[in-house]
């Protein structure tokens, strides 16, 4: 790789004013499953009715149906039966919501709260700290893998939470100066969140009990509702005022993330264009398999975005690259790269890779 675009690269990933947004991509190299393995492992064993269900559903495009389809399916028929006066129907809602407790349970122990450290997260967290103030991390991801990784690398960080065993949500934690080198913003919750019985938000090792109930932000249209109380609406919040810095500098790197959450595209979009904004946004994404549907969704998105959008989709030939930061020889160099495989980028910052 030629040493300008070396240069490129690491003055992004590295740079004082750059934070990141990153997906489930970027825990596949931990084993934590992608929507296809998930919708495998919910669905393993489940009664014949439920999958009855499921396999009725239609694909879009070439992409099969997942879990996202079936909660998403399955939340929209409650709704129908809901306003029903009477009526006979092969489903009821206590089957619904029988189904949709039991689909979120595998979700949750499917990701697992092993409180286990990934290598690469770690080697990635260690090069991208930012001596002179906190390096912004957020998260789409369930997993703790970040916060454990930040554990074994005994770097202090601030995740929102105050307390130990039982600790307690409070956003204040986030302003507040002090040692930390890593802010960690989880914007669809974490598999160790809750909720008691108070309607307090609850951080804990095994937190998802049977007697709690989850805080998670469970893959279904329904996210964007989820997210406009509580906790969700702050850390969202959280994340446009960030975007919207003022630093000359202000990156974000995008990893693992596909750009299917419409209110994370509209937080990043309207930030791009918010009064007095210097945010420029690069993002690695891995190939989907209509690569020219998802070549236009990402177009779609620089267009709105003031050309300040870049997007590095797949490798080799059938790579593909949105935007104008890079010429066109630099971004056949980058997309060579891989560095839409999580492991790829952290080799590359640790200087594994010529």
């Amino acid at each position: 790789m030629a040493s300008d675009t070396r240069e490129q690269i690491t003055e992004w990933l590295t740079g004082s004013d750059t934070c990141f947004l990153i997906g489930a991509g970027c825990s596949a190299c931990a084993g934590k499953p992608l929507i296809g393995k998930l919708t495998e492992q919910v669905l393993e064993n489940a009664e014949e009715k439920l999958l009855q269900e499921f396999n009725n559903l239609r694909q879009t495009g070439d992409r099969r149906a997942t879990v996202e389809d079936l909660i998403n399916y399955l939340l929209r028929y409650r709704d129908v039966l809901d306003v029903l006066a009477n009526g006979s129907h092969p489903v009821t809602i206590d089957e619904i919501d029988r189904w949709l407790t039991q689909i979120k349970q595998k979700i949750v122990s499917n990701i697992l709260d092993d409180w286990e450290a990934s290598p690469y997260h770690e080697r990635f967290l260690r090069r991208l700290r930012n001596q002179r103030q906190s390096r912004d991390i957020f998260s789409l991801n369930y997993d703790t893998l970040l916060e454990a990784s930040l554990d074994e690398l005994r770097l202090p960080y601030i995740d929102g939470f105050r307390g130990t065993e039982r600790a307690w949500f409070d956003p204040q934690t986030f302003d507040e100066k002090g040692t930390a080198a890593y802010r960690i913003f989880k914007l669809h919750g974490s598999v160790n969140w809750t909720r008691d019985s108070e309607d307090h938000v609850r951080r804990g090792r095994n937190a998802n009990r049977v007697d709690a109930e989850p805080i998670v932000v469970y893959p279904s249209e329904r996210k964007y509702l989820q997210t406009q109380y509580g906790v969700y609406e702050t850390l969202i919040g959280k994340f446009r005022d960030r975007l919207r810095s003022s630093d000359a500098n202000n990156y974000l790197i995008v990893l693992g993330y596909s750009f299917n959450d419409e209110h994370i595209n509209e937080a990043i979009c309207d930030s791009v264009n918010a009064q007095s904004s210097n945010l420029t946004v690069v993002a690695f994404v891995g190939p989907e398999d209509d690569r020219a549907k998802q070549n236009s969704r990402l177009e779609e998105i620089s267009n709105r975005c003031d050309s300040r959008f870049n997007a590095f989709i797949g490798s080799g030939d059938a790579g593909h690259f949105v935007g104008y930061a890079v010429d066109e020889d630099m971004a056949r160099a980058i997309l060579d790269a891989e560095f839409w495989r999580f492991e790829k980028l952290v080799e590359f910052i640790a200087g594994e890779v010529s």
